[in-house]
């Protein structure tokens, strides 16, 4: 038996390599280079097999072949001279396009193709937005889209056919709030004191069959699993299962762990409905285990987002829409409780904009415009949850420092095989009758109500922003954290 060597073979200027290669005239022989470690860590490109350029990382928005862009509401009676020197945007918004040298683009309302186009004056162009090239040149539609402007402005709509296509924000902010969250975001954040590896989970629990626990078990106590595998990271849970799941209970982790990433799930408040200035004022705000809405103003006295991005399953947390997109779907207290806030307009809610505004602001919300379902968090059929592609998004794509555009992707994802399954259920149901007509109608229904739900999930903020990971030390990560490549700076 031949002896297992007690080292690897040596390798050095010293060791003769033979092949089995011929010259014509002699086996080609040779040594070893005096320092083989540039060819170890050498990365072949795919320039260098196809001698065609490396394609651009889908996630770098700077690349020409990715792009940022924002988009805005064209006013009226502008001439074109205008809408190219951006006369009708506040400067702020002048100087983060000029920082980014970003293409424009805007909604025209009067246009009948206003859901489908948006127009590049500078460009002379108007992309088609379901299948316009990406990219950063005249004629294409940036990957990274930034909506300047409420939903009164430029309607949720658009934002929601875009989703499925772009990575989309909406900046809803003016005055000293809009300056703070520029400044930061050019800025990048630089002395944020957020904390990657400490991330805030905070799930209501109401236990009374309804749907805080299905949001509890599906979306908040599964994205905490993941992330306390991770061995890089010391999550706080504030689970409403085992403790109430107060607002004092969240503003003390908030303070304490001063989170880089916060993710919660609740009631969303949407009443009263007889008193509008109440409504507008609590629109969306996070209702916790006595019923208690968190409050903007108090919060912010406690705890600064300081560049952390919050994901919140609730209701309305991102804004409202008028008419309701579930109008005539449902009725008693959902049809009461969704033409009643619909009275309101289409308007964002305060808390994202409290946030985003802030001394020192969040980089970023994702909420819901309107409501969610039990249903669109599971099959009803089989009861399988329906939140991978959340927890993909805000655990192995946010948490790696991507984008939250980009991070949310795999959320919008599954929205064109929905509309595709909608039609299809439409086509059954118009050639079927009776009894058998049912199943189609539900799945019409249901593929629908799902689409929506997805689309209309918003991401408030920049979409290029993204929780910076620490920088890496000399020694070896612990085995198992499936953490690599993190070289920017940031909190442990």
């Amino acid at each position: 038996m031949t002896a297992v060597p007690a080292q690897a073979p040596a390798v050095g200027t010293g060791f003769e390599v033979t092949s089995d290669a011929w010259s014509g005239a002699a086996p080609v022989a040779g040594r070893f280079v005096a320092d083989v470690r540039p060819w170890l860590t050498h990365e072949f490109t795919v320039a260098e097999r196809t001698a065609r350029p490396a394609p651009a990382d889908p996630w770098d928005w700077r690349h020409p072949d990715v792009g940022w862009g924002l988009v805005a509401r064209e006013p009226d009676g502008a001439t074109r001279d205008d809408l190219v020197a951006l006369t009708d945007l506040p400067a702020d918004i002048r100087r983060l396009v000029a920082a980014r040298d970003g293409r424009v683009f805007r909604y025209r309302p009067a246009s009948g193709y206003a859901l489908w186009t948006l127009t590049d004056y500078a460009g002379d162009a108007q992309p088609f937005v379901p299948a316009a090239p990406a990219g950063a040149d005249a004629g294409e539609l940036p990957a990274f889209l930034l909506i300047w402007g409420g939903p009164a402005q430029v309607p949720w709509r658009v934002q929601y056919i875009l989703n499925p296509v772009r990575h989309v924000g909406r900046l809803d902010l003016d005055g000293d709030g809009l300056t703070r969250y520029v400044d930061a975001l050019l800025g990048e954040w630089q002395d944020s004191a957020a904390q990657w590896s400490r991330p805030v989970v905070w799930a209501v629990d109401h236990a009374m069959g309804e749907i805080t626990t299905l949001m509890r078990d599906v979306v908040a106590a599964p994205l905490d699993a993941d992330l306390r595998a991770d061995a890089e990271l010391t999550p706080t849970f504030v689970d409403g299962r085992s403790a109430p799941a107060t607002v004092a209970a969240l503003t003390e982790a908030l303070a304490q762990a001063r989170p880089a990433v916060v993710v919660t799930t609740s009631h969303g408040q949407t009443g009263p409905l007889g008193d509008p200035d109440r409504l507008r004022a609590d629109l969306g705000k996070p209702v916790d285990h006595d019923h208690a809405l968190l409050d903007p103003e108090a919060l912010l006295g406690a705890w600064q987002p300081d560049g952390a991005v919050w994901f919140a399953q609730a209701c309305c947390s991102a804004g409202a829409d008028s008419p309701s997109a579930y109008t005539g779907l449902f009725d008693g207290d959902l049809a009461r409780t969704f033409d009643g806030v619909a009275t309101l307009g289409a308007v964002t809610s305060p808390l994202p904009r409290a946030l985003l505004g802030a001394q020192k602001p969040l980089r970023a919300f994702v909420g819901h415009v309107e409501p969610t379902f039990n249903w669109t968090l599971a099959f009803p059929p089989n009861a399988q949850p329906l939140t991978a592609q959340l927890r993909e998004a805000l655990y192995a794509r946010l948490f790696l420092g991507r984008p939250v555009g980009y991070a949310m992707e795999p959320y919008y994802r599954p929205i064109g095989a929905l509309l595709q399954g909608f039609q299809l259920a439409e086509q059954e149901f118009q050639t079927t009758f009776g009894e058998r007509a049912k199943p189609a109608l539900d799945l019409m229904v249901y593929s629908r109500v799902t689409a929506h739900d997805r689309a209309s999930t918003v991401i408030l903020g920049d979409p290029t922003v993204a929780v910076p990971l620490p920088v890496r030390p000399e020694t070896p990560p612990t085995a198992g954290s499936g953490r690599s490549g993190a070289t920017t700076p940031g909190s442990w």
